[in-house]
């Protein structure tokens, strides 16, 4: 079982920010406590690793080196839904990574709420088609993450995203991206459709539109 000694690394900032989002989403915390752990997307491999290892498996090992040799799999497994949320939220990047894809919706919550997360690390999820549609609608939401052109390039490239964002977001994509993704084979015909509609209005130079 995961402890508090995972999360110790926390300014007085950070920890007030986890108590906040503890407290405001409670109700929806308690309810996904009991549920199955859910990895969107898991591979066999990853699979293989939701059972946690325990001292019983290895009797001869001190409890201190059964903690190391678990992967972060095995300890996010072996986790409660609050757990989850503080390590999202306090945790390295490596368990953001995993947290993302968290078939709890507010674990990923708080994966993008988390003060630790990297601009680096947000472009990552908008690219990420292993997660849910609902951390990319939070994604869109966010307007300090919409302030980023790459996080906005991604998502409107990402296959995952739902379709009303993509077109909300398309008419910030400059003309080369525009381009790129009319030629995206993994994107709804809609979007490609809309991008060529996008990309000709902006490369048709003044006086030269078509009246029809």
């Amino acid at each position: 079982m995961a402890d508090e000694q995972d999360v110790l690394e926390q300014t007085p900032e950070e920890a007030q920010a986890v108590q906040e989002f503890l407290q405001v989403n409670a109700a929806a915390i308690a309810e996904e406590e009991g549920k199955v752990f859910e990895l969107i997307g898991a591979t066999l491999d990853e699979k293989g690793q939701f059972n946690p290892l325990s001292i019983a498996d290895a009797p001869d090992l001190p409890p201190e080196e059964v903690k190391k040799q678990l992967s972060i799999l095995q300890k996010i497994a072996a986790m409660n839904v609050a757990q989850k949320v503080k390590l999202a939220m306090l945790g390295s990047k490596e368990e953001r990574m995993v947290l993302i894809r968290d078939g709890s919706k507010i674990v990923s919550s708080a994966v993008l709420a988390s003060p630790k997360i990297s601009d680096q690390e947000v472009e990552t999820i908008a690219a990420m088609k292993n997660v849910q549609e609902s951390v990319l609608r939070d994604m869109a939401r966010n307007r300090k993450y919409m302030k980023s052109y790459v996080v906005v390039k991604n998502l409107v490239n990402n296959p995952r995203c739902p379709l009303d964002i993509s077109l909300a977001l398309l008419k910030n994509l400059i003309t080369p991206d525009l381009k790129f993704l009319s030629m995206n084979k993994n994107v709804p015909e809609t979007l490609k459709k809309m991008a060529i509609k996008n990309y000709k209005e902006k490369t048709t130079p003044p006086g030269h539109k078509s009246s029809h």
